[in-house]
């Protein structure tokens, strides 16, 4: 198989790199960590008028008509440049789901705000205890006239603090899972903050008979964990693509840094320990790159990407720590200088490493798949 991207994939990566590299230097990011919103608002827009954030969106919604596959390849060029873009909610999480399963008049209602930038969307799909956020959702959903309301608790939620609607999973009184369509500040929706390790801000969302209409589920009603798991399985496709671009980038300002560095009179690159060290990093890297693309290429395919997206993500997590511990070993000193543009890197890998499961989860799913597959298969 050749993963090799496009020639339109290279343009689409390489416009959305040099977005965010010329207005994203390391000066205005240490800014933006001091924004309470942590939220490049004019790069968000200068994304959206390149047509970066509709590009994979449906034509008939007025979007590119691309898939998964070009959104982790802009999501590799944020990570690349730790761009605190909510892309990954926006696009992967909220657009997508709706693009696929909403009807035509929740489509025409949400997608134009966030093709043209001024809307974010975000889903609430983890709950307390499941951080992979495979098991029916403990949130529930009653029928209530002609709608529904809603009770629970939604955990970790990105960009909740910006979000005009939340995708948020429920299960009903038959035992079946709903999608719903919720505004964050309808009457007994209440929003806390948590600040994760990357310093993006997560939501925690607490639904206390919540009001939602009955246009406002995705797919039918007693279809939704199937509408959870594709939003799940491309929200996966999505970190660990973003998780290959954080490794690539603290690689690439490793390699650079070692090769300037000197000690003993010689620069510490020719130290056979610091060669060994960057080498093995350097296949790590490699590794989260490949398996993150062929996790994103299987579900653009339509082909069955379980055990693809478990294996991604256990590289993405189990690699990526190695890759972010060298890098920052490599550094030194000033590897632990929160002012020095790698400390950023270690710090989004820290964080991607946990997103959706870290490591001994993805084994223990991915064993789980094996085993459910039996021994002849």
């Amino acid at each position: 198989m050749d993963f090799e991207p496009t020639e339109d994939q290279r343009a689409i990566a390489e416009l959305g790199g040099r977005i965010l590299r010329e207005r994203l230097p390391p000066e205005r990011l240490r800014a933006l960590d001091e924004d309470p919103d942590w939220f490049a608002r004019d790069v968000w827009q200068e994304l959206a008028r390149a047509g970066l954030i509709g590009a994979p969106l449906p034509e008939r919604d007025g979007g590119g008509g691309l898939d998964i596959l070009e959104a982790c390849l802009v999501l590799e060029e944020i990570g690349r440049t730790v761009a605190p873009v909510p892309y990954l909610a926006t696009v992967v999480l909220g657009a997508m789901p709706v693009a696929a399963f909403g009807t035509t008049a929740l489509r025409a209602r949400l997608l134009p705000g966030v093709i043209d930038g001024s809307a974010v969307l975000t889903a609430a799909l983890v709950e307390d205890g499941d951080e992979g956020a495979l098991a029916p959702p403990r949130t529930r959903a009653r029928r209530d006239g002609a709608g529904f309301v809603l009770d629970g608790e939604k955990r970790f939620v990105p960009a909740l603090h910006l979000a005009a609607h939340v995708l948020v999973p429920a299960r009903l009184d038959d035992g079946t899972t709903a999608v719903f369509v919720v505004d964050p500040a309808a009457p007994g929706a209440t929003r806390d903050r948590v600040v994760a390790t990357s310093f993006e801000p997560l939501g925690m969302l607490s639904l206390r008979a919540v009001r939602v209409s009955a246009d406002d589920v995705l797919g039918a009603p007693g279809e939704g964990a199937a509408v959870v798991e594709w939003t799940r399985q491309r929200a996966v496709a999505g970190v660990c693509a973003t998780a290959a671009g954080v490794c690539a980038e603290a690689l690439r300002l490793t390699a650079a840094h070692v090769s300037e560095r000197e000690q003993f009179g010689q620069k510490i690159a020719t130290f056979q320990a610091v060669a060994h060290r960057a080498a093995d990093a350097y296949v790590d890297s490699r590794a989260i790159a490949l398996t993150a693309r062929q996790a994103a290429w299987r579900l653009a395919e339509g082909l069955p990407a379980a055990e693809a997206l478990a294996i991604a993500k256990f590289w993405a997590a189990d690699g990526g720590q190695r890759v972010a511990h060298a890098a920052q070993h490599l550094h030194g000193g000033i590897g632990v200088d929160t002012s020095y543009p790698l400390h950023r890197y270690f710090r989004w890998a820290k964080q991607l490493e946990l997103s959706f499961g870290a490591a001994p989860a993805q084994l223990r799913h991915f064993g789980a798949m094996l085993a459910e597959r039996g021994p002849d298969a």
